[in-house]
């Protein structure tokens, strides 16, 4: 896989980068300070004032929300039925309204995220009241149903972790009240690896549009980091205890070992990402270190000594690691 063709005036002005252009102009050490200052200056007044107004609307609508909740769940006897339908359908209404009027915006984007969240509220309020019966999963599998168009008009990244984790929800809660199978835990740990790698794959995917939809890096980090860590903890079971979780604990293992050389192939060949390449080393740093301490303190029984040849073996292993990061690190500055 080679890497994809970018124009390199898309790429970022890191430090690493102007450092780079600079040496290779030959400008004397005197013309070059003036353009480092300005490349690691600090930010003014007014991008610190947008920060804050940006972080802190993101706060009040999350307090805003979390107050609304609170409110039907202390007045439910107060409030009639179609009170609560009511109040709640109309602050859908308002958000979505005032959303519409300046859509590329970040409070527009926050509206929207505001009114899929009150959705699940509607669908919670109106199972309560009317006692319809249906099974948990179902109300969060309509949930991201109704907001899907909202999520891709809004181009909002936390909308679509909300919307992905609405999917995990309904999928776990499926598999747990539906299938109820004794193998409901694979079920559970494939389904979640099939959801959040066609997760990743879609972000790459439109991360490629120049410019692309979504471009908040950290997204993709969070989806890998939730598919990696779970299916660590019955790896290293499984390989510890080679008797216990033997189903479960060999499925992590192949699922997790997948993951990491892809992972390593495309954050290495096709976009440099060293937080996703720190993710996947760690997780191998964790599957060999288990090997090698079960050969040595179970098979080997060497005690003591063991203790110190497995210490030994992470500082190289970390060495190793850190050593290989710093490469390619260098190479996503390039």
């Amino acid at each position: 896989m080679t890497a994809p063709a970018r124009d390199p005036l898309a790429r970022h002005a890191t430090l690493a980068r102007v450092e780079r252009v600079l040496d290779a102009s030959g400008l004397s050490e005197p013309d070059r300070v003036p353009v480092l200052t300005l490349a690691a200056r600090t930010p003014d007044a007014h991008q610190w004032r947008r920060f804050l107004a940006s972080a802190l609307l993101l706060l009040g609508a999350g307090l805003a929300l979390s107050g609304i909740v609170s409110f039907f769940a202390f007045n439910w006897a107060a409030l009639g039925r179609f009170a609560k339908l009511g109040l709640i359908a109309a602050g859908i209404a308002a958000a979505a309204s005032l959303a519409a009027r300046r859509p590329d915006t970040l409070p527009s984007r926050v509206l929207l995220f505001a009114a899929s969240v009150l959705t699940g509220a509607l669908l919670a309020v109106y199972g309560q009241t009317y006692q319809t019966g249906a099974d948990p999963w179902g109300l969060f599998a309509a949930w991201a149903v109704l907001i899907l168009p909202w999520t891709i008009a809004a181009t909002f990244t936390p909308l679509w972790l909300l919307w992905l984790a609405l999917v995990d929800l309904a999928y776990g809660l499926y598999v747990a009240q539906v299938i109820a199978s004794p193998t409901w835990a694979v079920s559970l740990l494939l389904g979640l690896l099939a959801v959040h790698v066609l997760a990743l794959m879609a972000w790459e995917l439109q991360h490629l549009r120049t410019p692309p939809w979504l471009a908040d890096t950290w997204a993709p980090r969070i989806v890998m980091a939730a598919t990696m860590l779970p299916l660590l903890g019955p790896a290293v079971v499984r390989i510890m205890w080679l008797q216990g979780a033997a189903t479960l604990g060999s499925v992590s293992l192949a699922s997790l070992t997948f993951l990491v050389i892809a992972a390593g192939g495309f954050y290495t060949l096709a976009r440099r990402d060293t937080f996703m390449l720190t993710l996947a080393a760690a997780c191998v740093m964790a599957i060999v270190t288990t090997a090698v301490a079960r050969v040595l303190m179970e098979t080997l029984n060497l005690g003591l000594l063991g203790l110190m040849l497995i210490t030994a073996f992470i500082v190289l292993e970390v060495t190793l690691v850190v050593s290989w990061l710093r490469r390619q690190s260098r190479g996503e500055a390039a």
